[in-house]
């Protein structure tokens, strides 16, 4: 039998070969790969698997409580409990929103927002505490809904809410290193003392499922709790001054009506009360006020909240006691001291209190109308004359000319006394005020020609460039009270178990009694003697008004009182300010009587109209 030209075995082998080495190379391939992922990857890879469970996240510390002196809480912490949701279908939602009352659909997570890619998207805001326990039932084995507790700022009183402020949801570019479920203050001491209210933040290691919902969680490193801050402020002090704003009214009203103005409906001023033996802020109040939980209470109405901000009539977010405006007759208690202490006068020195006073061809008003006589010291604060100031500064070398050594002391003295620098009392609102000098105005482009007598007559009696805030007026007349002995007012009393430190210096002066007798004066030998005389008030008091003007008009003044009491034995500093209140006499002074008759409280003295 012949033999086959070609065997089909030949011809199969050779394919058989490359299938064979293909596929061991491709096994050879695979192996490798999978050794060098077992092996050279293994510790990059296992860190990528946990990274897509587990992430690390802040722990958002417990913010410190704001007290009162007597304990009494201003700012506080409540847990709030949301209805947070990941996304997909809610078995049993229609029963759930009706028992919630929602009225909106789901909504799944905005993974653009970090605060949703975090927790979830919030089906329902501050669940009622009665409600809790019965949504916990209804979303138990529910993997896409869960109760979150968050802690939420309260502030039960409302008291003192320009001094308090309040928080909000930290923006990270407005706070660095904040995260977005922490709080942080806006304004007051919530602002100005945020790095011991807030704390330290902490770190928790968290299991998450694949929509980020977390599973479990173990903590790293605690968050440390913020300190409480403790003020200075007493609350029925606080709620005293409050009132006496808010009933004063009535007063500012009266005043403008009888020069023909139209009617305010709410008082715009502020009220600082302080022990000057000890420094300690008791009451500061500024009208109008505000709400600080409509900030703070989630979800945040933004009608509310644009209310507040965009209110530029009234200002209810401005604390007033702290901003600066003209001092007007107040600031006489400077010119006068340095007046005495620089031998420029003595007690006894007469000057006329004339209607007009002329210089430079520029004719310069008293008050009054009319020629009052001849005034010495203390006569002319008593009865506020700006003529008499007027003729004595003039009387001064170089006075009528310009920049003269009497301003040169007047301006040393104001500084001493706190004017021209905040007093520290623990706002990051307070402002400096001005005490303007020669350098100052030549600084400035409007007054190119340098310092003016025009200058030093408006600058004596408080007016022109001098500003001042209530809170530096009020320290003023704590500072006269005890004869230079001059301690800090401070709103701030402890934080957490430490004591805070408060400044104490002794102003220079030798006729502390002298300018003493003249405010006493003010109610023992002129008008207001009706208001806060011996015939009408049983404690001693002595103070000064002020009546500053303003661009507005000649009425629309600005009303100021600053006061102490008892005379005797000082405990209680008062300054007043009314913004466009009108005059002193007939504004601030009643208000200041309010005060002091709730303040000292005998059974014969109410606050009456």
């Amino acid at each position: 039998m012949r033999k086959p030209e070609h065997d089909p075995t030949e011809q199969i082998l050779p394919r058989v070969r490359v299938v064979l080495a293909l596929l061991l190379s491709i096994m050879v391939i695979f192996t490798g790969r999978l050794m060098y992922l077992q092996i050279a990857q293994a510790e990059e890879l296992k860190e990528r698997s946990e990274q897509n469970v587990m992430q690390e996240r802040r722990i958002t510390p417990l913010r410190g409580r704001i007290l009162a002196r007597d304990g009494t809480v201003l700012a506080d912490n409540r847990v709030a409990y949301d209805l947070m949701y990941w996304g997909g279908e809610i078995d049993g939602w229609d029963r759930l929103q009706a028992f919630l009352q929602l009225d909106a659909e789901p909504r799944a997570p905005d993974a653009t927002r970090p605060e949703e890619r975090l927790n979830g998207a919030v089906l329902a805001w501050n669940i009622p505490d009665e409600l809790v326990p019965a949504v916990e039932e209804r979303i138990a084995g529910l993997a896409n809904l869960y109760l979150r507790e968050r802690i939420e700022r309260t502030y039960p009183t409302n008291l003192a809410a320009q001094v308090i402020g309040y928080t909000s949801q930290a923006d990270p570019a407005r706070n660095p290193g904040y995260g977005v479920e922490d709080l942080a203050g806006v304004m007051g001491i919530e602002a100005t003392w945020e790095a011991d209210l807030f704390g330290a933040a902490g770190t928790q290691l968290v299991h998450v499922d694949h929509r980020g919902a977390p599973l479990r969680s173990q903590v790293i490193e605690s968050a440390t709790p913020g300190n409480d801050v403790m003020l200075t402020i007493d609350p029925s002090l606080q709620r005293l001054a409050e009132d006496v704003l808010h009933t004063a009214l009535d007063y500012v009203n009266t005043d403008r009506r009888r020069v023909g103005l139209p009617t305010e409906s709410v008082v715009h001023g502020a009220i600082v009360a302080y022990d000057p033996r000890t420094g300690e802020v008791l009451a500061m109040a500024s009208s109008p006020t505000f709400d600080q939980n409509v900030f703070s209470k989630r979800p945040i109405d933004p009608d509310a909240v644009g209310a507040y901000l965009t209110d530029g009539t009234h200002k209810p977010l401005q604390n007033r006691a702290v901003e600066a405006y003209a001092p007007a007759s107040t600031f006489k208690l400077v010119t006068s001291l340095a007046l005495l202490d620089g031998g420029w006068i003595s007690p006894s020195s007469r000057f006329p209190c004339t209607a007009t006073y002329r210089l430079g061809g520029i004719t310069f008003h008293n008050w009054a109308t009319y020629d009052k006589g001849m005034y010495d010291v203390r006569n002319a604060i008593a009865d506020s004359c700006n003529t008499f100031f007027w003729h004595a500064v003039t009387s001064t070398p170089n006075a009528t000319r310009g920049w003269g050594p009497f301003m040169e002391q007047e301006v040393a003295l104001a500084r001493a006394l706190g004017f021209g620098a905040p007093v520290g009392v623990g706002l990051q609102e307070e402002r400096s005020g001005r005490i303007p000098d020669e350098a100052w105005v030549r600084a400035q482009p409007q007054y190119e020609h340098g310092w003016l007598p025009g200058f030093t007559m408006n600058s004596v009696i408080g007016q022109g460039d001098v500003l001042a805030t209530p809170t530096q007026i009020v320290q003023l007349i704590g500072t006269l009270a005890l004869d230079g002995h001059q301690v800090q007012p401070h709103l701030v009393r402890q934080i957490g178990e430490h004591p805070t430190y408060v400044d104490t210096v002794s102003v220079s002066g030798q006729n502390w009694r002298t300018l003493k007798e003249g405010m006493r004066m003010m109610f023992t030998d002129y008008p207001s003697r009706s208001v806060l005389g011996p015939g009408v008030f049983p404690v001693d008091v002595a103070g000064k008004t002020g009546t500053a003007q303003t661009p507005r008009g000649p009425d629309y003044t600005h009303a100021w009182f600053m006061g102490y009491g008892p005379v005797a034995d000082p405990e209680i500093a008062l300054a007043v300010f009314i913004e466009y209140g009108g005059s002193s006499s007939r504004v601030s002074v009643p208000i200041a009587r309010d005060f002091f008759a709730g303040y000292f409280a005998p059974p014969s003295v109410e606050a009456t109209r």
